[in-house]
């Protein structure tokens, strides 16, 4: 299962981003992971959550934007959506082409929110 060490290397990430804010508290840790990456998304979630449990991080979510995967072709240049790694232009037929999107796996950002103090 590949999503937990993703995940792992994601919260180590947040964890170092997090420490020059020690007053707040992660409220949502935003990912953007392209469909070539092949992780799945509920997988991911249990991942995370597994991994936060008992920490600092138990009561952030996580939040993952799935991107599509698409290719420019290097003969007619149309753009056009890629369904696995091999890929064929849909309007002239080439082989292969750019990979535009697909192969993303970015953390995109961290939603800090204010420790509740108690009341007073």
């Amino acid at each position: 299962m590949h999503e937990m060490s993703i995940i792992e290397s994601l919260l180590e990430a947040v964890r170092q981003e997090f420490r020059a804010y020690p007053d707040l508290r992660v409220a949502a840790v935003r990912v953007r992971a392209g469909a070539l990456r092949l992780v799945m998304p509920e997988v991911m979630e249990t991942c995370y959550q597994a991994a936060t449990l008992d920490t600092p991080l138990a009561e952030s979510r996580l939040e993952l934007e799935a991107v599509p995967a698409t290719a420019r072709c290097g003969q007619c240049r149309q753009v056009f959506p890629v369904e696995a790694d091999w890929f064929e232009c849909p309007h002239c037929h080439a082989a292969g082409g750019e990979l535009l999107t697909g192969q993303e796996l970015d953390l995109v950002n961290i939603e800090l929110d204010e420790v509740c103090c108690g009341t007073g």
